[in-house]
């Protein structure tokens, strides 16, 4: 044989050898695709409608050890009339995917024509939290995967659990069926139940999770049932949730929900004074284990922040995500200078940061202001059971009301009280309140205080009161 002949010999023996082992990469990773931590770019599906698409997405993973920095990949396209060879070192493909996730993150919001955003969302939305109405909706009521911002319900359910200055210690179930990003926690460790939940929202912990949920519920099982029940008082009606922590690999499907019922989550959460501190934090010490006396520093990964690296305005919480079956998630919050309260949700993402932008802007869009007006002319409860028939009141509410543009000139001011307040009455109680609605729907509720102490008179309550009554259904006649 010649010496040409054995070189192709050899060479046709490398190519078979290396496309066979491409297309076994191939098979596992459609088969068995691997858990992508927190702040990695997982893959999604081409078409960006669903996070189910990413189980069945072709993911080849090498690693130094069996493709060195050196080493090159051939690709051959062949098509009806040529065949192209192109070569690409290691260095390359890794400067590539930085350059790409770069420009991912750096990208400027995109908006379409009619100046809706534009947006790589599988499912998303945007929410007023005073309201509870919905400003933007995309796919917001299609189940899909949540990843890591299932750990909202974990830290919401742990803080409401009170004494959360308590410490707990590591077992076993804790550090069971664990994946992906964690605080290295070990059997024996103690931490309070407040540095549990800095861990998992902070630097996503899934071990603090974990630990959190045996902590509250006894065990992970009894903890998920709390967490499906918290779900169904808040009325996430498509959402089911099988883990603390968001690794979906290990809940076979059976655990997802949806852009809205995560909105209604993270609106609910966000009332929380101690959820809402935790979740600002850029960086906060922790204590455990090794760490106890000198603590550890985390950072959020929470990047939209305000003052983070790709930060937006009146950004002040909430959770990343990322799971190979849930592409890119993000839930977050932002308070306006203006006063408005949004919750943004996107689930199975390719450029999370950008979108969240463009979905805030556009909502922002759809707001103006107008004046409120501070009289109190209108509101005139009778006060029984004292000498005094009247009550001075008071009422501070903003000088400015956010209302949709669409419900401009359906604004109305009405008062809400109760006929008849009865003595005593203390000053300072709240005895009505001020409301403004458009269709149908509050927009702001203002209390009315009293501004005095009105005292009782216990012998002629019963007979004022009988004649408060009379003269009010006389007044109503007369009406």
């Amino acid at each position: 044989m010649s010496d040409k002949m054995q070189v192709k010999g050899k060479a046709a023996t490398i190519y078979r050898k290396i496309t066979a082992m491409l297309a076994a990469a191939a098979m596992m990773a459609v088969w068995a695709p691997p858990v992508i931590a927190e702040g990695t770019t997982a893959p999604v599906s081409g078409k960006g409608n669903s996070a189910y698409d990413a189980r069945t997405a072709t993911i080849t993973t090498t690693t130094a050890a069996t493709m060195p920095d050196t080493a090159s990949t051939t690709t051959t396209t062949a098509s009806s009339t040529e065949q192209q060879t192109t070569t690409t070192t290691r260095a390359e493909i890794d400067e590539n995917a930085k350059e790409a996730e770069l420009a991912a993150e750096t990208a400027a919001p995109q908006f379409n024509e009619d100046g809706t955003p534009k947006i790589t969302a599988g499912g998303a939305i945007v929410m007023d939290c005073d309201t509870g109405m919905i400003l933007y909706g995309l796919n917001e009521n299609a189940q899909m995967p949540m990843a890591s911002t299932t750990k909202i319900m974990t830290c919401l359910l742990t803080l409401e659990s009170g004494d959360i200055g308590r410490t707990f210690t590591v077992t076993e179930d804790c550090l069971d069926l664990l994946d992906g990003t964690k605080i290295g926690l070990k059997v024996g460790d103690t931490i309070t139940m407040y540095d549990l939940c800095v861990a998992m929202m902070m630097y996503s912990g899934n071990d603090a999770a974990n630990t959190a949920a045996v902590a509250v519920g006894g065990s992970i099982a009894n903890f998920v049932s709390m967490m499906n029940e918290r779900a169904a008082d808040l009325g996430m009606l498509n959402t089911h949730f099988d883990t603390p922590s968001g690794l979906d690999q290990f809940s076979d499907g059976a655990h997802f929900s949806t852009a809205y019922d995560m909105a209604l989550l993270g609106r609910e959460a966000m009332k929380n004074s101690d959820f809402r501190d935790i979740v600002g934090f850029k960086a906060r010490k922790i204590y455990y284990g090794e760490f106890a006396k000198r603590g550890r520093e985390l950072y959020t990964h929470n990047y939209l922040m305000e003052g983070q690296r790709l930060g937006y305005s009146g950004c002040d919480g909430i959770k990343t995500g990322v799971t190979n079956l849930a592409g890119q998630c993000l839930v977050s919050h932002v308070t306006t200078e203006e006063g408005l309260s949004l919750v943004c949700v996107s689930l199975n993402n390719t450029n999370r940061w950008s979108d969240h932008k463009a979905m805030y802007e556009y909502a922002k869009s759809l707001y103006e202001q107008v004046d409120v007006d501070p009289s109190l002319k209108g509101f005139a409860p009778l006060v029984v059971g004292s000498d005094s028939k009247t009550v001075k009141v008071s009422c501070e509410p903003d000088a400015r009301l956010n209302v949709l543009k669409t419900q401009k000139f359906a604004l109305q001011k009405e008062f809400v009280y109760d006929k008849f307040l009865f003595a005593p009455i203390q000053k300072g109680d709240v005895v009505g309140y001020m409301q403004y609605s458009a269709n149908g729907m509050t927009l702001a509720s203002y209390p009315i205080t009293a501004a005095e102490t009105i005292q009782g008179n216990t012998e002629s309550w019963f007979t004022e009161s009988i004649q408060a009554i009379e003269q009010d259904t006389k007044n109503n006649r007369n009406n």
